[in-house]
C-alpha cells in the first residue's frame, strides 16, 4: 500500500468506489528530528476513503497531534475527511482563496444555475452532488509564495487557480519537485470549475503558463501517475488541448441557431465508452456540461460567441 518515492516522501492511494477517477494520491512527507508530518488532500468523506486514510497514516507510524493536512482544492475528493483529521487532532492548511470559496457553499449555487443551463430537472434530482461532503472544518490559510518546511523539504506554494478558484501547488526548487494536485493530471485533461459570472478557463490557462517553465523533475498529480510523461511536455499538452476543445465547441454552436450548454456538451466529442450521449452516466453528464460552460464562458468573454437569456429564462449561445 505504501510506497517510498524519495527520503521522507510516501504516497498511499486512497480507493474510490465507482469514479472513473479510481483513486487520490494521498501524499505524506515525515518529519525528521521531532518535526511535523505532512499529510497533502484525503479523499472523500466516506467510510471506505477514510479506512483508507487512517490506514495509510497508521503504516506511516503518524500521530494525528504532529501531523499538519495540506489541501490542495476544496473538491470533495481532495478535502472530504478534512473535518475528520481535525477532529482526530491534525492542523489543518488550506489556501486563503480557495478557503473563502468553500466557505460559500458555492454547490448551491451550481444547482440552483443548473436549469438555466439547459440542465434537465430530472437529472439534477437524481445527481447528488453533496455525496462525500466534507463537515465544517477551520484551517489555517496561506498565501502565494508561502513556505512550508517539513523533512528537510521546502515547498512553495504556488496559487493555481482553474481547475477551482484556488487551488494551490507546492513546489521544492531545491529537488525540483511539485506537488501538482488536480492542476496537471498526465492521462486525464482536469475538469474546469464553472462558475457563473467567471471565466474560470482563462484562468487555468493562465496558471499552465505560469508553471510552464518551472524547473520540475518530479511531478507528483493528484490521481493516477505521470505515465512516464514529463512534466513541461504534459503542460504544453493540456494548453494544445484546450486551444482545440475552443475550436470544437465554437463549431458545435455554429452548427445551429442557437443552444444551451447542455445541448452544446451532448454533441461535443467525450473520452467515455458509451454509446450516444443518452447513455452517458448521470454524473458524466453533469461534469460534461460544466466543463462545456467553462469553454463557453471563455469564448464569450472573448467575444466569439454571444450569450442570452430566451423568453423562458434559459440560458443560449450563439455564434458572433
Amino acid at each position: 500500500m505504501i510506497q517510498k518515492l524519495a527520503d521522507n516522501l510516501y504516497t498511499f492511494p486512497i480507493n474510490f468506489k465507482r469514479s472513473p477517477l479510481g483513486w487520490l494520491n494521498c501524499y505524506v512527507i515525515k518529519g525528521t528530528d521531532g518535526g511535523r508530518d505532512l499529510l497533502v488532500d484525503s479523499g472523500f468523506n466516506t467510510p471506505h476513503c477514510l479506512e483508507d486514510l487512517k490506514a495509510g497514516m497508521e503504516e506511516l507510524d503518524m500521530r494525528a497531534e504532529n501531523t499538519d493536512a495540506f489541501f490542495t482544492h476544496c473538491h470533495f475528493d481532495h478535502v472530504g475527511n478534512a473535518a475528520k483529521l481535525q477532529s482526530m487532532g491534525c492542523r489543518l492548511l488550506i489556501g486563503r482563496q480557495e478557503y473563502d470559496f468553500f466557505r460559500t457553499a458555492p454547490w448551491k449555487n451550481q444547482i440552483d444555475n443548473s436549469v438555466k443551463e439547459g440542465i434537465p430537472k430530472e437529472l439534477i434530482e437524481s445527481f447528488n452532488i453533496r455525496l462525500g461532503m466534507p463537515g465544517d472544518f477551520t484551517a489555517q490559510t496561506l498565501e502565494e509564495g508561502d513556505v512550508l518546511n517539513y523533512g528537510g523539504y521546502s515547498l512553495r506554494c504556488i496559487l493555481t487557480p482553474g481547475h477551482s478558484p484556488g487551488h494551490m501547488c507546492l513546489y521544492d526548487p531545491g529537488k525540483k519537485l511539485m506537488l501538482t494536485g488536480d492542476h496537471v493530471l498526465f492521462d486525464i485533461s482536469p475538469n474546469i470549475t464553472y462558475i457563473e459570472g467567471k471565466d474560470m478557463l482563462s484562468d487555468y490557462l493562465n496558471s499552465l503558463e505560469k508553471v510552464l517553465h518551472f524547473d520540475v523533475e518530479i511531478a507528483l498529480p493528484g490521481h493516477r501517475s505521470t505515465g512516464g510523461k514529463l512534466f513541461r511536455d504534459r503542460v504544453q499538452e493540456l494548453l494544445r488541448h484546450h486551444e482545440k476543445r475552443l475550436e470544437e465547441t465554437e463549431r458545435v454552436v455554429s452548427a445551429g441557431d442557437h443552444m444551451s450548454a447542455y445541448e452544446a456538451a451532448s454533441h461535443m466529442t467525450w473520452a467515455i465508452r458509451a454509446n450516444s450521449w443518452e447513455d452517458f452516466p448521470i454524473n458524466q453528464k453533469w461534469y460534461a456540461t460544466g466543463e462545456t460552460l467553462a469553454h463557453l464562458a471563455y469564448l464569450y468573454n472573448h467575444g466569439r460567441l454571444i450569450n442570452y437569456t430566451d423568453d423562458k429564462g434559459l440560458s443560449e449561445y450563439r455564434h458572433v
